[in-house]
C-alpha cells in the first residue's frame, strides 16, 4: 500500500512538472533538430536516449510524450520507478549493469526491434557519476539505432547533494533546458565524452 501511494504521488508530481515547466530544446545544428522532430513528434525514425541519472526527473516530464521504453533496475526503488514510468505511458524493461544485465539487454534489444525508442540512464543504478556503462552502446551497435545524448539544466531546482548522482529535482514553473548531441552509434567512451561536453 505504501508503495502504491508513493507511485501515485510521484506520478502526479511529474505530471505537474510537465504541465507547469517550460522546456527549451537546444540542438547542435539544424540537421539534428530536423531528425529529432521526425523521430520524436512523428515517429518516422528511431533513437536511443542516453542521459545521466541526475537528469532523470528533468527529462521524464518531457519524454512521456514519446513511444518510449525505459530500462528500470531490479532494486526496490526500481519497483517504484517501474510503477511511475508505466503510469506516465512508458514501456518498462527490468535489468541493470549490476543485476539482471543480460536479461535486461536482451529485452531492450527486443523492444527496439519492435519499433520503440529506448532510454537508459547510462551511468547505471549506482554510478560512478558521469561514467558511461556498456549497455546502451551495445544496444545501439546490435540494432543499428543511433543514440541521442541529452543533458538537462533547470533554472530552478533542488539538488540532492548527498546522493551519488546529485539528482536534480526541477521546481514547478522553472525552465528546463535540454541540450542534445548528435545522433550516432557511439561507443561508451565517445558517449561519455559527448555527454560531459553538453
Amino acid at each position: 500500500m505504501k508503495n502504491k501511494i508513493l507511485v501515485f504521488l510521484a506520478t502526479f508530481i511529474i505530471k505537474l512538472l510537465g504541465w507547469t515547466c517550460r522546456f527549451k530544446l537546444v540542438f547542435p545544428n539544424s540537421e539534428v533538430e530536423d531528425k529529432f522532430r521526425r523521430s520524436f513528434y512523428r515517429n518516422e525514425e528511431q533513437f536511443l536516449l542516453g542521459f545521466y541519472h541526475q537528469d532523470e526527473l528533468c527529462l521524464l516530464p518531457f519524454f512521456q510524450k514519446a513511444k518510449m521504453a525505459v530500462l528500470i533496475s531490479l532494486s526496490k526503488d526500481g519497483e517504484i520507478m517501474k510503477g511511475i514510468s508505466e503510469n506516465l505511458g512508458f514501456t518498462t524493461v527490468r535489468g541493470s549493469s549490476s543485476k539482471g544485465a543480460a536479461r535486461g539487454l536482451l529485452a531492450a534489444i527486443k523492444k527496439v526491434k519492435e519499433g520503440h525508442h529506448f532510454a537508459i540512464a547510462v551511468d547505471g543504478p549506482r554510478g560512478p557519476i558521469y561514467k558511461v556503462k556498456e549497455g546502451l552502446p551495445a544496444i545501439s551497435k546490435k540494432t543499428g539505432v543511433p543514440i541521442l545524448p541529452a543533458r538537462a539544466y533547470p533554472t530552478k531546482a533542488k539538488i540532492f547533494e548527498k546522493s551519488w548522482n546529485k539528482a536534480k529535482f526541477p521546481k514547478p514553473f522553472s525552465t528546463i533546458e535540454i541540450r542534445f548531441g548528435e545522433f550516432e552509434v557511439y561507443d561508451s567512451q565517445a558517449l561519455e565524452q559527448k555527454l560531459n561536453s553538453l
